[in-house]
């Protein structure tokens, strides 16, 4: 007895899992993500950081090769100006996501006996950078105490950040909070009328639909950030939120901030004092920005649909114009003899659920000097604290940080507790997760080497949202944009456009059309009726009667 043996099959379907399912809650992938740098005064002074907080990084006069004797006469070293350029435009290469349009002649050249691992897109976004930047305006602005080091702007772009040759140079604790905005599809309806056509009894004529995604400008300057991953849109939502969030002197102040953090997606600055167990600045300048930011979120949005400009034109209407654009055409006719034809197209408007939410805590470092930023999570506070601040001063800095970053107030003004403090046990081969919560002295207990906090995970305090996002939700708005779509309405005219002898000759014509009709289905039904044997004779009865009739 042979045993039966299954074929091997490509493909087949698991007994085990769970199908996919349609999903209304899922985010557009149009979410963004920024972060906001606040300097926390903590009441430190000088000689309250260590050595290496004081000295860590390198001066930009070091840099550059300028001799820190001299104030005046600023003669960088050209070799050590090509490394400066190098190593500055290697690192931002890759999160330029926008490369310069207009190239400068002259050129600042990679050095090409550093070993690095690059890949084909990054060499060419470094050959581009090199292009754009000239040594000979970056030495002439070093001549004035003006270091333009080469930075990555608020949206991916090239841009130049002033920098003092002689910095202060001071250390510095900030708090990075990364924010996220996303977006939900929600209702969608009929927006304002773009076109209307009569079209007359029997007439037929090709229409012409254009867009505001038919030419590659309108597409720019209609992108946002809400229903779209344009680099224009972050770009434009950027400079929004910056300007929104962050007043002139402020940024001014934190320019060098920005130089060190590296920060590609910086959505605002601010300071705030943390210092003798207050937060309620800290946490007042946090709901401003809220406000601000959902704010800009709104007006950004208002300005891209204001720039979705939609035409539909007639053959007759039709004009020639210059350019790449699409085009969409379409031709349409009115069969009715006797009335005309209205066509309403109007735009389509789509809804959407906007949510702005704290997504992080992190904490950075700089004193002002180059290659001097330090960035950890709150996991990594305890370390960071001992590599900069005494000893005897951490307990009272590591108190404050967590007390600004443990609650944080949402969009219905509940303080939502957001750190959990992580136990290791048995030697450190096994954790234990509990809420962080407050000692008796209303602070948190300062980590240790056996315990650490960390920010959360998932959605917090959102159990009855329809759409819940990571982290705390700040703001939660709908918006309204348009869309490049139109819905088309055919309303047929009332008034008859016939006299009384052409609408008879019309009603004569379908009267014959159903004389036709009635006399076929008799004949159907007459053959059905007839028996087997007999249909073949009842058909060429009936062939012959027909023919007869329309001969008469």
């Amino acid at each position: 007895m042979n045993d039966t043996v299954s074929e091997p099959k490509a493909i087949q379907f698991s007994e085990a899992g769970q199908p996919a399912k349609i999903n209304y809650q899922v985010p557009l992938p149009g979410a963004h993500t920024g972060r906001r740098i606040m300097e926390l005064d903590l009441g430190l002074g000088n000689k309250d950081f260590t050595a290496l907080a004081r000295t860590a990084g390198t001066s930009y006069k070091e840099s550059l090769g300028l001799d820190p004797k001299v104030k005046d006469n600023l003669i960088p070293n050209d070799t050590l100006v090509k490394n400066f350029l190098s190593e500055s435009i290697y690192r931002i290469s890759t999160r330029v996501t926008r490369l310069p349009q207009d190239v400068k002649p002259a050129r600042a050249p990679i050095d090409n006996t550093t070993s690095r691992a690059t890949s084909s897109q990054q060499m060419k976004t470094i050959a581009a950078l090199n292009d754009a930047v000239d040594p000979r305006v970056f030495k002439e602005n070093i001549h004035t105490g003006i270091v333009m080091v080469p930075t990555v702007g608020w949206a991916g772009n090239l841009t130049y950040t002033p920098h003092p040759v002689d910095s202060s140079e001071k250390p510095k604790i900030f708090l990075v909070e990364r924010y996220g905005v996303s977006s939900f599809l929600g209702d969608y309806g009929m927006g304002k009328t773009v076109k209307t056509f009569t079209l007359l009894p029997g007439e037929t004529t090709r229409i012409s639909m254009r867009t505001w995604q038919s030419t590659k400008e309108s597409r720019e300057e209609s992108s946002s950030i809400i229903d779209s991953h344009e680099q224009s849109a972050r770009e434009r939502f950027a400079d929004k939120i910056q300007n929104e969030t962050t007043d002139k002197q402020t940024k001014s102040k934190t320019e060098e901030w920005h130089v060190e953090a590296e920060v590609s997606a910086s959505w605002g600055f601010g300071s705030a004092s943390v210092s003798g167990g207050g937060s309620g600045e800290y946490s007042s300048g946090r709901e401003q920005f809220a406000k601000q930011a959902a704010e800009s979120v709104k007006e950004h949005a208002a300005e891209s649909s204001s720039k979705r400009e939609m035409s539909v034109t007639s053959s007759s209407e039709r004009e020639e114009e210059s350019g790449s654009e699409t085009i969409i055409e379409r031709t349409i006719s009115n069969a009715n003899m006797r009335r005309v034809l209205n066509f309403v197209f109007r735009e389509l408007n789509q809804e959407y659920i906007t949510k702005l939410h704290l997504k992080d805590v992190r904490v950075a470092f700089t004193n002002g000097r180059r290659d001097s930023w330090r960035e950890v999570p709150i996991s990594g506070l305890l370390g960071f604290l001992q590599e900069f601040v005494v000893e005897h001063k951490i307990p009272q800095v590591a108190r404050a940080i967590l007390k600004v970053a443990g609650f944080i107030a949402d969009s219905e003004d509940i303080m939502v507790p957001t750190l959990e403090r992580v136990n290791l046990v048995d030697h450190g081969t096994r954790i234990e997760i509990e809420p962080a919560t407050l000692g008796e002295d209303g602070e948190f207990p300062v980590p240790t080497a056996n315990s650490y906090y960390r920010f959360k995970s998932g959605p917090l305090n959102q159990a009855d949202s329809s759409n819940p996002v990571d982290g705390v939700l700040l703001n939660d708005s709908r918006i309204t944009m348009r869309t490049d779509s139109v819905i088309v309405e055919a309303l047929l005219g009332q008034a008859d456009a016939l006299d009384e002898y052409a609408m008879t000759i019309q009603r004569a014509a379908a009267n014959k059309e159903t004389l036709a009709n009635d006399r076929e289905r008799i004949v159907q039904a007459a053959i059905a009726e007839a028996k087997l044997e007999d249909r073949l004779e009842t058909i060429v009865d009936l062939n012959r009667l027909c023919a007869l009739e329309t001969e008469e």
